[in-house]
């Protein structure tokens, strides 16, 4: 007798899986020629049938939850291979005579989660249609990874200087700060601030690792660092509070590209301000996986330049 397949409509994991790549259901809606309410549906649907809620509802719009991001990643690799796998005869064909097969390697990358999320997660299709035969397991974490043979990890994204002793470092994308917050911030009691200075009367939500006072000096003004205001240790958690309108948050603009550009957050002003650290790609120079490192180094500073363009 034939097993019934648990596996959920195609369409259902399609449209799921476009709904966490880009972050709204309406973008989502307007890739794949549907409804916004088709969309939520197919979510609401596979969310039943997984005992669990994938998006956390907000007045904003839906924001995939971390266990919609893996997911997401599993179908989206799982959609690949199917698209490879029925692909037209003659391109497959074409694809035989034009090289060998290569045989598949996988990278296990370190790196923090926020970044992952949020700028390199919804990208990773375009390396998997590059480079197939590459698998990226991602290993989402604050520690940093010695990528040594102990810990399995053959490759490290990281935010800092660019000096790790022992490892090769190079620089692919330099980091822009700036404050934002919620379009509805400003109310009867408080006003959006039209100067700098007005910051010193507005709640200035701080990450640990990233102060307010290289930003005061940067725009010239005498302010020091706020004291008696909310402090996150997680990227994530400080824009969603400045999305809620707790108050302004110090974005980096490669965590914030989505927020900005669905109008979850607005940037305050266009002064631009670069941080004084930068996004690196860590390895080991004698890794026995130094072809697929490379690819992955030429790819990120693609990347970059796509979304400089």
């Amino acid at each position: 007798m034939q097993k019934r397949s648990h596996l959920p409509p195609l369409q259902t994991l399609r449209a799921f899986e476009t709904a966490v790549r880009l972050e709204s259901f309406t973008r989502a809606a307007d890739e794949l020629a549907l409804t916004q309410g088709a969309v939520s549906q197919h979510v609401r649907a596979l969310e039943a049938r997984l005992g669990m809620s994938l998006f956390t509802r907000e007045r904003s719009g839906a924001v995939p939850t971390r266990k919609a991001h893996e997911l997401a990643l599993q179908i989206r690799q799982g959609l690949n291979v199917l698209e490879r796998a029925f692909e037209a005869p003659e391109a497959r064909n074409t694809a035989r005579t034009r090289a060998r097969p290569r045989e598949s390697v996988q990278l296990t990358v370190s790196v923090l989660p926020p970044f992952a999320e949020r700028w390199l997660e919804p990208r990773l299709a375009r390396f998997e249609r590059k480079h197939p035969h590459i698998e990226l397991a991602l290993r989402k974490e604050t520690t940093l990874a010695r990528l040594n043979a102990r810990d399995g990890v053959d490759v490290a994204l990281r935010y800092g200087p660019g000096a790790w002793p022992g490892l090769q470092a190079e620089r692919f994308m330099e980091e822009e700060i700036f404050p934002v917050m919620s379009p509805g911030y400003g109310d009867r009691v408080r006003s959006r601030p039209r100067r700098f200075a007005d910051l010193a009367q507005c709640t200035l939500l701080k990450h640990r690792a990233q102060p307010w006072e290289p930003w005061f000096q940067a725009v010239g003004i005498d302010l020091t660092e706020p004291r008696g205001t909310p402090v996150f240790d997680d990227a994530r958690r400080l824009l969603e509070a400045a999305a809620k309108g707790r108050g302004i948050a110090l974005a980096r603009a490669s965590l914030v590209e989505r927020d900005l550009s669905d109008g979850r957050l607005v940037r305050l002003w266009k002064r631009r301000v670069a941080d004084i650290y930068a996004h690196f790609i860590v390895w080991r120079a004698d890794s026995e996986k130094r072809e697929a490192i490379d690819a992955l180094r030429r790819w990120l500073h693609d990347e970059v330049a796509r979304r400089a363009r």
